[in-house]
């Protein structure tokens, strides 16, 4: 027996909420809301399902990512300051700060707590019900929508068949494997979740220039919020040489105890 679930599924157990997805669908660099002409465009439709067997287990690139406890290893109220870095050759970039503060330990060993994503015009909003009694790493799920928006924007493709893509990806060929970093002066150990979602989908045609995407996500049971960094790759697919035509970067730099 077959069950069917629509490729909308928000980053699996993340801290987007319906809410945030309408006000971050305006916050982003597009600076407007989708129309139905961009939800129905050529690169993957609203309407579109699929097929998922009963008893279908996530894969292990989906635990890390959508089902650790990543603030399993806080223990009293901390400030994580990540650094994001946007470069290229495609368009203007910009560096701005991520501030994720764990206020309260529950006796549950949930966590509540505050994010700052971004400053100023590009600040994302964040409803309080989702830094509130959690377990993972509200990062994670801010800036994977942010992505698949940016991606509507560069594309003008439905924003939902990325996302449906990125999900697929991290169940059918994602990678990991153990890698060393350097932090706050120390070489620690962590792993690397490594995918290029849109290599093989069908619509790559419509946007072949941005079709070479590669994400990276580097977790470390050794470093707070378990989260090191977030790197998006976009090659120059006409001359590799020149340098990316995107790419972003998120880094968690400081600790900062409350």
């Amino acid at each position: 027996m077959m069950t069917r679930l629509f490729s909308l599924i928000i980053f699996v157990l993340t801290c987007i909420s319906p809410a945030v997805h309408a006000e971050n669908t305006q916050d982003n660099a597009g600076k407007r809301e989708l129309t139905q002409e961009e939800i129905d465009a050529s690169i993957g439709r609203f309407g579109e399902v699929e097929e998922i067997p009963e008893g279908f287990k996530f894969s292990t690139a989906e635990n890390r990512l959508w089902f650790t406890d990543h603030l399993k290893n806080i223990q009293k109220p901390m400030r994580l300051y990540y650094e994001f870095v946007k470069s290229g050759t495609y368009e203007e970039g910009f560096s701005d700060a991520v501030y994720l503060d764990i206020i309260k330990i529950n006796d549950d060993g949930t966590k509540n707590a505050m994010l700052d994503f971004f400053s100023a015009d590009r600040k994302q909003a964040v409803n309080p019900d989702n830094v509130t009694n959690i377990t993972g790493n509200p990062i994670l799920g801010i800036f994977m929508q942010g992505d698949v928006y940016e991606m509507n924007r560069l594309t003008e493709g439905s924003w939902r068949h990325f996302q449906k893509m990125i999900k697929i990806a991290l169940r059918e060929v994602a990678s990991i494997e153990k890698v060393n970093f350097d932090y706050n002066g120390k070489n620690l150990e962590g792993e690397k979740i490594s995918f290029s979602p849109y290599l093989n989908d069908p619509h790559r045609n419509d946007f072949e220039k941005f079709s070479g995407k590669k994400y990276e996500f580097i977790f470390s049971d050794d470093i707070p919020g378990d989260l090191y960094q977030i790197k998006t790759t976009i090659p120059d697919i006409k001359d590799e040489g020149n340098g990316p035509l995107i790419e972003e970067v998120l880094t968690l730099v400081e600790e900062i105890q409350g």
